[in-house]
């Protein structure tokens, strides 16, 4: 869950967050070219009663696989108000984009007119498809059920995404790219987990680094041991608090904190920045063993869904590519604050005026 109502006041531990010195600091000069891997999915969202969460029985808030006869079920149930590209890989590579980095994204889809909206709306977003159809499936679709309190849970029906496998890209294609892109859903099949270790090598061998998308609680739970040993060996890391929690085993807040000020302090830091984001509280920006508070969005939210990815894509878009900490932080909360007001995960008309203003105020 990300950012749902407006700020609260700033207690505790937010105290000690730098806005000064830090928030003033380039970390990358750019320009940066990303690669995503992913699963392309159309997501179908849906307001309803918290009943109708209730009685299909699954944890609310966080994603769950469901089958055919279900989601069926789900499509007489409810009543569809938005169907749009989704997944959180493909979603944070649109972020990126859209504010101006250079992004590819890959995965699987059917050969289906899902798939040509899905890889349309990639290229209005400014990514680079590198999609690709497969004949024997369809594209994965996910229901977004949201409650009145705003908080999104998901019904997955899966399709041609979980069909790609160790040799789904020639590790050669990491010659055109300055990171590879690892989101926490990417691990869900051996042949899944498979074409992650090969593409993590693929970079790795060539001098390329690594950013990891901890994405959802559930990929902790169900696959915290393959994503933590490559979460150990990138230069940037992107969640929320629960998540970080969950994969590295703290109780508190502070002591992880601390652990990762210690994590990207030195002349040779572990970890260049990691994204941390405490819902309705806002975000850290830990980089240089110090803590840059990004303030929420005073937005009242209307849909979560999204929110957290495209807030990372943004303010991943600002570290890499030559803006500072703090400006980097504004960008994600630009993103942020647009999508949670309103339903469905892309952005408003208004908003491409908005961020191209913020760069032209920041390059001054």
């Amino acid at each position: 869950m990300f950012w749902i109502n407006l700020l609260l006041p700033l207690v505790g531990s937010l105290a000690s967050a730098s806005n000064g010195i830090l928030g003033d600091q380039i970390l990358e000069l750019g320009p940066t070219r990303l690669l995503f891997g992913g699963h392309p999915m159309i997501d179908i969202s849906c307001h309803v009663k918290q009943d109708v969460v209730d009685e299909l029985g699954f944890r609310k808030g966080e994603s769950n696989r469901i089958t055919p006869e279900v989601f069926r079920m789900l499509g007489e149930r409810v009543k569809v108000e938005s169907r749009y590209p989704g997944g959180s890989s493909a979603v944070t590579a649109r972020a990126y984009g859209f504010v101006g980095g250079d992004a590819s994204f890959f995965g699987y889809c059917g050969d289906d007119e899902l798939c040509d909206v899905f890889v349309d709306c990639l290229n209005d977003y400014g990514v680079h498809s590198l999609v690709e159809r497969r004949k024997e499936s369809h594209t994965s679709q996910i229901y977004c059920l949201i409650t009145p309190d705003a908080e999104r849970t998901m019904y997955l029906l899966f399709g041609a995404s979980h069909l790609i496998h160790p040799e789904s890209l020639p590790a050669s294609v990491m010659d055109e790219y300055d990171f590879y892109v690892i989101n926490g859903f990417i691990f869900g099949t051996p042949g899944i987990i498979g074409f992650t270790h090969a593409m993590v090598d693929a970079a790795l061998a060539r001098g390329k680094r690594l950013i990891t998308l901890l994405a959802n609680s559930v990929c902790i739970r169900l696959s915290g041991k393959y994503l933590k040993p490559i979460a150990d060996k990138s230069a940037y890391i992107s969640g929320n608090i629960e998540e970080y929690l969950d994969l590295y085993e703290f109780k508190e807040r502070e002591p992880l904190f601390r652990f990762f000020e210690e994590r990207t302090s030195g002349e040779t830091p572990q970890h260049v920045a990691v994204i941390i984001t405490l819902g309705e509280e806002g975000a850290y920006i830990i980089c240089k063993g110090e803590r840059h508070f990004v303030p929420a969005p005073e937005v009242v939210a209307v849909d979560t869904t999204g929110a957290g990815d495209f807030f990372a894509g943004a303010t991943l878009y600002g570290l890499l590519n030559g803006y500072t900490v703090q400006q980097a932080g504004a960008f994600g909360a630009a993103m942020a604050g647009d999508i949670i007001g309103h339903m469905g995960a892309v952005v408003t008309d208004g908003l491409r005026a908005k961020i191209d203003a913020m760069k032209a105020e920041f390059k001054k």
